[in-house]
């Protein structure tokens, strides 16, 4: 998410100008993970910023009561997946 620091606030990257400009500053913002869309690499626009090691990182994991929920997920339509399989049994 391109984020602005003299404006202290989150960008949507449509609003960000090709050039990686602030639309109300005009200050160059960090592009953060974003791509534009419309941005070719061509000699008419300039080369996006280089990487940071921050973008190489792995991602978070997932959190502990996630992977709970999910389990507990699964297992809820185990269940019901095997009541609806004694049910059409019962009435066949």
């Amino acid at each position: 998410m391109p984020w602005c620091a003299p404006c202290d606030r989150f960008l949507s990257p449509s609003t960000v100008r090709i050039d990686g400009t602030c639309p109300s500053c005009g200050r160059i913002v960090d592009p953060g993970r974003a791509r534009h869309a419309d941005q070719t690499t061509s000699a008419a626009t300039p080369a996006p910023p280089a990487r940071t090691t921050e973008d190489d990182e792995a991602p978070e994991p997932l959190p502990w009561h996630l992977k709970l929920l999910l389990v507990a997920l699964a297992i809820y339509l185990a269940y019901r997946a095997l009541q609806g399989v004694e049910w059409l049994i019962a009435h066949l």
